[in-house]
């Protein structure tokens, strides 16, 4: 397991227990209470609530119970059920109605022609008006969706706020909060759960967003952004990119609606009637114009599919009005309790354009580690507002030159108190501004900063002394064959120390080859932000490493849980590096670096420098090798958090593409070698909703020249007993190395699609995932061992066996077939290798295992 596991489960439930959002009720109507059977008393769900003869309705969840918010002046709410009689109810405009328990009476008459309606295995598409209505509204969802228009362009703004959900006494008297007992002042009873909240989050962001439909494109300027903040703790805009992928833009009328990094069957979709049941509740006016209500929920409830309610015009237009869903209770989908939005469309003029666009957009998520309904949950909330539209009106091609989606303004985060109460769609109520006011208060509060730094210690590693990080911890102990036990203690500065320099080092000892290892080295940062915190990087990184590698690994794993492996893993090599490395990223997704190596290697363990001469073998006893390099990466769209350390990447559809070229300079710095090698990958997520999603991943590379073993591509395979993604799971270190090389890998995760449908299986929201790679590759002649001096011979086992080998005309191949979602976390998969069997110490079949955490 490599540690950045750690770091994201971490890192997530940290995110998990750190806010929601308030949003003040004036000025609206409340009705919340608990439907039951008239006669035992038992809970009712999914009856339908709905404000006096308009669209505005909800439903009730599982234990009966229902909230229903609006800023209509209705008078009665009408309680609907099928199989009993419907209840009306005077309610309080403009105030929040209690009602506590109502009864409905079972009806007395149509009830077993009703039940036999609703039976799912009696549901039938054909002849069903429901039916046909949807396919008359997916037929024309393309005249009415708004990218139908030659232009568009409106200002969006959008609110986001987390909060702790069921603050209790018990809670609060806990002993991390007795010093920070001051956040208690700004919390609020929430009108929807009746619990009591703690606000703890706060992100608004001001857009303008620009569509043309010829080149197809669509920019957003983001032109502000305010959120609470934790200098030195956490990556702001990494948060914001775990916001936007959280928060995707909804748009019913696509095929999938993305949420929480997972795509969802949308309900206009054109396999929605295999997908959905659908069912007429009634007709309803949203403005002028008269809609049929239609209820629809998942035929497979475990399905990532929605539930609830939309409103389609009874018109020529076929058109979406609103729609209200939430996720039935049984859906195989980790962390979230709850998930409900809303959206309304109007049909808004400006001349000479026409288009039905968006007058009210909201998400209401819970997340919690269990469903327990005592337990600690955090409320999410986002609202967007739109105003500012304009329709087919042309737009200067200008607009849409920047590359990538959203273009930061630089000065987006300095926009102060008076922009902002000029600018956003709506003023902040009390316990919005309240959180702001806590957050600054925790920054300056020494006890809540010590609490922070056990937080960073545990996801990053590192533990702050004055202006140095000690750490990372996982590294602090080791084990292998060559060292036996690895000790070492590294650490970093951070920006107490500089804004713009970060020194970094470690020191390593083996206890059995009784050699002192090291790293030493600088970064420093020509950009204004600080060099480990912010992207895009611009900076210059200067370092001497003295430690051992592994051939065919990412280094040296020296981590507590690498250090168990399968087999013999003795063929290493002691590498002295000096190097130097500029890189420049932009926020358009493109990046570059330079580089500059001077390498010494030397062999360690089993893997020998041996080459042939006349008398039979001699050993030579280093390779020196100075390289120069170049790098080209294109990532658009790209989202990741980013810590001092690495970058923990967040799933999308969108490709990276990475370039790399190195140069072997023979006679400069004693370098012995002259050789050019190209390198390309490519990587890509793909959402298949309703069956899953798939990371592809294609490789290719090619040396060009005459070099040994230790400088041809060392294949990346894995010995560790945990499922690495890019790696050959059941392929030994340096078993295969190549001058010419190809690969493919695909890992699709069925996200419990079969498994969801086997009865006794299926409460354990399981999920399936197959793997496949294959490897191509070969090895010229001029760098197969032989006859020529400069070519060394393969390293061999204590047996005299051959262990290193390039590949011939078949391709390496395994696969593998997977369970996830064990327990919320856990992966197991069963490992197959096809081809190469006849190698010794090497594995045909094996379980490999993965801390996995995914909604």
């Amino acid at each position: 397991m490599k540690f950045s596991y750690l770091k994201r489960i971490c890192l997530s439930a940290f995110f998990l227990l750190t806010g929601i959002l308030l949003f003040g009720q004036n000025g609206f109507t409340i009705v919340r209470g608990k439907v039951v059977d008239g006669a035992s008393g038992a809970p009712l769900s999914e009856v339908s609530i709905r404000l006096d003869s308009t669209s505005i309705a909800t439903r009730t969840g599982k234990e009966g119970n229902f909230f229903l918010r609006t800023k209509g002046n209705g008078t009665r709410i009408l309680i609907v059920s099928l199989g009993y009689d419907p209840l009306t109810v005077v309610i309080k405009p403009g105030e929040t109605n209690d009602l506590q328990e109502l009864r409905l009476l079972e009806s007395q008459t149509s009830l077993q022609e009703v039940e036999i309606r609703v039976n799912p295995r009696k549901y039938r598409n054909k002849d069903n008006p429901a039916v046909d209505l949807m396919r008359e509204a997916i037929a024309h969802k393309d005249q009415n969706r708004k990218e139908h228009l030659g232009f568009y362009n409106f200002e969006r703004y959008d609110k986001v706020g987390f909060a702790i959900n069921n603050i209790t006494d018990k809670f609060r008297n806990y002993f991390l909060f007795k010093k920070v007992n001051f956040i208690f002042d700004n919390v609020d009873t929430s009108a929807a759960t009746g619990k009591v909240n703690l606000p703890f989050f706060l992100r608004e962001t001001l857009a303008d967003v620009y569509y043309r439909k010829s080149p197809k494109d669509e920019k957003t300027y983001l032109r502000a952004e305010r959120s609470t903040r934790l200098p030195g703790y956490l990556d702001d805009e990494g948060i914001a990119s775990h916001m936007e992928n959280l928060y995707q833009e909804v748009d019913f009328y696509k095929e999938a609606v993305n949420l929480v990094t997972v795509d969802f069957v949308s309900p206009m979709a054109q396999i929605a009637p295999n997908i959905y049941r659908f069912y007429i509740e009634d007709t309803a006016m949203i403005g002028d114009t008269r809609c049929v209500h239609l209820f629809f929920a998942p035929r497979q409830k475990t399905d990532l599919a929605f539930m609830g309610d939309l409103w389609i015009a009874l018109d020529s237009t076929y058109a979406l009005r609103k729609i209200h869903v939430k996720i039935p209770d049984q859906i195989n989908l980790n962390w979230v309790n709850g998930l409900e939005i809303e959206q309304e469309y109007d049909w808004v003029l400006t001349p000479p354009g026409r288009g039905l666009m968006l007058s009210h957009d909201e998400i209401v998520m819970e997340f919690a580690i269990t469903k327990s309904k005592d337990g600690k949950s955090i409320l999410a909330h986002k609202i967007s507002s739109y105003n500012k539209y304009k329709l087919d009106q042309p737009l200067s091609d200008s607009l849409f030159k920047p590359i990538g989606k959203t273009i930061r303004d630089p000065r987006a985060a300095e926009m102060g108190e008076q922009f902002w109460a000029l600018s956003r769609h709506d003023t902040l109520d009390k316990h919005e501004v309240g959180t702001y006011k806590m957050i600054d208060s925790l920054n300056h509060h020494s006890p809540f900063r010590r609490f922070m730094n056990v937080v960073k210690l545990v996801a990053d590693g590192y533990w702050p002394v004055a202006g140095v990080d000690v750490g990372p911890l996982s590294t602090f102990l080791g084990a292998n064959p060559i060292e036996g036990y690895r000790l070492r203690v590294g650490g970093r500065t951070n920006l107490k120390f500089n804004n713009r320099l970060v020194l970094e080092g470690y020191v390593a000892y083996g206890t059995e080859d009784h050699q002192i290892k090291g790293m030493g080295g600088f970064r420093y940062s020509f950009s204004k932000d600080e060099v480990v915190m912010k992207y895009p990087l611009n900076q210059l990184r200067v370092w001497y490493q003295n430690d051992l590698q592994i051939p065919g690994a990412d280094g040296l794993q020296n981590g507590l849980f690498q250090s168990f492996n399968r087999g013999v893993n003795n063929r290493m090599l002691y590498t002295q590096t000096a190097g130097a490395e500029y890189l420049l990223e932009k926020k358009n997704g493109f990046s570059w670096a330079v580089s500059f190596r001077k390498i010494a290697m030397f062999p360690a363990g089993l893997a020998t420098f041996q080459y042939p001469t006349i008398d039979g073998v001699a050993n030579r006893p280093s390779i020196q090798t100075t390289a120069a390099g170049l790098m080209l990466r294109y990532a658009p769209n790209e989202k990741f958090y980013q810590s001092p350390d690495y970058r923990n990447q967040i799933f999308n559809k969108y490709p990276i593409l990475t370039l790399t070229y190195t140069a072997g300079l023979r006679g400069v710095l004693d370098g012995q070698y002259d050789y050019h090698t190209l390198q390309f990958k490519f990587s890509k997520g793909l959402f298949l909703s309703p069956f899953g999603w798939s990371a592809l991943y294609i490789e290719a590379g090619r040396t060009f020249g005459q070099v040994p073993y230790p400088l041809l591509t060392a294949h990346r395979a894995n010995q560790t007993y945990f499922v690495q993604s890019e790696s050959y799971n059941l392929m030994n270190f340096l078993e295969f190395v190549s001058d010419k090389y190809a690969s493919v890998n695909i890992t699709h995760n069925f996200g419990g699609f079969f498994f969801n449908r086997v009865p006794l299986i299926r409460r354990f929201n399981l999920r399936e995932i197959v793997t496949c790679k294959a490897l191509w590759g070969g090895l010229d002649v001029r760098n197969q061992p032989g006859t020529d001096p400069d070519v060394l011979l393969f390293p061999v086992n204590d047996a005299g066996e051959r262990v290193t080998y390039f590949l011939g005309s078949k391709p390496y191949v395994e696969a593998s077939i997977g369970v996830s979602n064990i327990f919320k976390f856990m992966r197991f998969d069963l490992i197959r290798r096809f081809t190469y069997l006849d190698h010794p110490g090497i594995s045909r079949l094996g379980i490999r295992a993965k801390f996995q955490m995914e909604f």
